[in-house]
This record gives C-alpha cells, sequence and structure tokens, in this order.
C-alpha cells in the first residue's frame, strides 16, 4: 500500500501555485483546528452550506470533529490555508467497497474560482492512492455547476448519473497520460501568472538604494528610471534620502502603496545597522511577490 500511514502528516503538508499564481498551503487538519473549522463553516454562505451538505446542518463539534487527524486509512482531509485561517476543506471516507470513497469539497466563498478545489483534488487523490483506494465517489448538487465542472475538466476517468435530484460523479484515480497532461497544463498556468509581477511590476521598490554617487543599491534604482519601466519606482534606505531627485522612504511600510516587486540590495551590515542585514552581502537579492506595504514591513532578512 505505499507508505506507512505515519509518514502521512509529513507527506499531507505542500505548497501550491493556483491558477492566478498565488500559493495556498494545503495541510492535515488537526484537534486543535476544530475552532478555525468551525469559523470556516460558519463564514460559508448559505449557498455554499447547502451544495456542500446538500442542506443545512447544525454548526457545531459534531459536524467538524469527523474530519479532524485523520487516519488516511479511513478517512483523509486536508484544510487550504489563506494566511492563519483555514480558507478551504477537502475530504474522503472510505466507503463498504474498500476501493471507493466518498469525497466533498468546500472554498470559502471570496477565494471561489481561483483553482483551489482543483488543486485540492489532485494532491487528494495522490495521497488516497497512497492507501489503496481507486476510486472517488462524489454527490453533487445539480445546480453546482463550479464542482461538476472541476470534476469534468481534472483529467481522471469519469462517469456521471443523475438519480433523486443528485448527481452521482465517480473518478478512476489511476494515472492516465490525459492526467498528467491536464495537471502540467494547470502547473503551466499557475506558474506564468506567478511569474507576471516579476516580469511586469506596476510597481517597484529597490531597498538599499542608497543617495551616494556609484553605490551599488543607487545605481540600480538609477538604472530603472534610465531603463524602460513605466510603473512607480521607490527607493528605500534608512536616511529616506532623495535617490536621483526620487523621494526616498525609510521603509516599505512608509510607501502606503502596495509594491508587486522589491528589490534588496545590501552591501554590509553596517549600512542598515546592526543585526538588520547578514554581513558579506554582496550581491542583490530579488523578493517577488505581491504584498501590502502598508502592513509593517522593515529592512531584515525577516521581510525578504
Amino acid at each position: 500500500m505505499g507508505i506507512s500511514v505515519p509518514a502521512f502528516p509529513v507527506q499531507a503538508v505542500s505548497d501550491v501555485v493556483l491558477r492566478d499564481g498565488s500559493t495556498m498551503r494545503f495541510r492535515p487538519p488537526r484537534l486543535k483546528d476544530a475552532a478555525a473549522l468551525l469559523d470556516f463553516f460558519r463564514g460559508l454562505s448559505d449557498r455554499s452550506l447547502y451544495l456542500r451538505f446538500h442542506g443545512h446542518p447544525t454548526v457545531d463539534e459534531r459536524l467538524v470533529a469527523p474530519m479532524l487527524e485523520p487516519d488516511w486509512t479511513e478517512r483523509g482531509a486536508l484544510v487550504g490555508m489563506d494566511g492563519e485561517r483555514i480558507a478551504a476543506l477537502a475530504s474522503y471516507a472510505r466507503l463498504r467497497n474498500a476501493g471507493v470513497a466518498e469525497v466533498a469539497f468546500a472554498v470559502a466563498d471570496e477565494l471561489q474560482g481561483r483553482g483551489i478545489a482543483m488543486r485540492m483534488l489532485e494532491r487528494l487523490a495522490a495521497l488516497a492512492g497512497l492507501v489503496g483506494i481507486e476510486e472517488f465517489l462524489a454527490e453533487v448538487m445539480p445546480d453546482n455547476g463550479a464542482m461538476l465542472r472541476v470534476f469534468a475538466e481534472a483529467g481522471f476517468q469519469t462517469s456521471r448519473t443523475t438519480e433523486s435530484g443528485t448527481t452521482e460523479v465517480r473518478l478512476r484515480l489511476a494515472s492516465t497520460e490525459t492526467l498528467v497532461s491536464r495537471i502540467d497544463e494547470r502547473d503551466h498556468v499557475a506558474v506564468s501568472a506567478s511569474l507576471k509581477p516579476f516580469f511586469s511590476p506596476d510597481s517597484v521598490a529597490v531597498i538599499g538604494a542608497s543617495p551616494r554617487a556609484r553605490s551599488i543599491g543607487g545605481e540600480l534604482f538609477r538604472n530603472i528610471l534610465r531603463g524602460d519601466f513605466v510603473g512607480a519606482a521607490y527607493p528605500v534606505n534608512r536616511s529616506g534620502g532623495s535617490v536621483a531627485g526620487v523621494r526616498a522612504y525609510e521603509s516599505v511600510a512608509q510607501i502606503g502603496e502596495p509594491v508587486q516587486q522589491r528589490r534588496l540590495q545590501a552591501v554590509t551590515r553596517g549600512e542598515f545597522g546592526h543585526g538588520m542585514l547578514p554581513c558579506n552581502w554582496t550581491q542583490a537579492v530579488l523578493a517577488v511577490g505581491s504584498f501590502d506595504t502598508r502592513r509593517n514591513d522593515t529592512v531584515s532578512p525577516s521581510s525578504w
């Protein structure tokens, strides 16, 4: 059956790139996640809750208990983390036919449409296969078009029947050329989206852009001004001294606008003060990704 169950908690944790280029961590829900999982379900709209449970269940500890600390043999579950909060849940429960497990998904309303359920399906199927589960069965409301599209487009061999107001979807979990090709396509789209801020940023902050002539950070900033970059460029240095006539900031947080890229240039620890930067840095470091400069980002290794 592959790896032993005790090894699952490590294998089940993964960071995935979503369709829009953002990332999300998937991990098994723990006992200590009970309150957070309750908050997740309570935060779903009435429609999302109805589509997940085919009704409106009482959202209490009894609802979330079966999803905590999955043993992976009979039950498997992954939560998607949006920062510190739970924003998605995928789970399966093995049926009497040991090769089949019933699967279900839920995603926070404001995050739907970003490919989270698709990525969770990929990951959950891979983990289920390690314990001998060969097929997922999902009971879906016929008007849940989004979930039906996920199952249809995932790449698994599927069959679908509708009876008594419920659509039953079966997915064969065995790897096929179609499945591998679809996953590769989704990976390509996600990675391309994640690199867009790198190649086409709307704004750049150069951290360590010194006012001093011919300094590495300062020249890096001046090169941006001389080039074809049409977005906003912000120099950041300890003194707040302007660079090439452009107002500078003492920290990224002072800019007050979202910055898509920040370039970090440090020459020595002394440039920003003891403990702020590692010693012997002689090369530029580039940290890519959208972030909100209204948070208290500072020029320190933890903010890189």
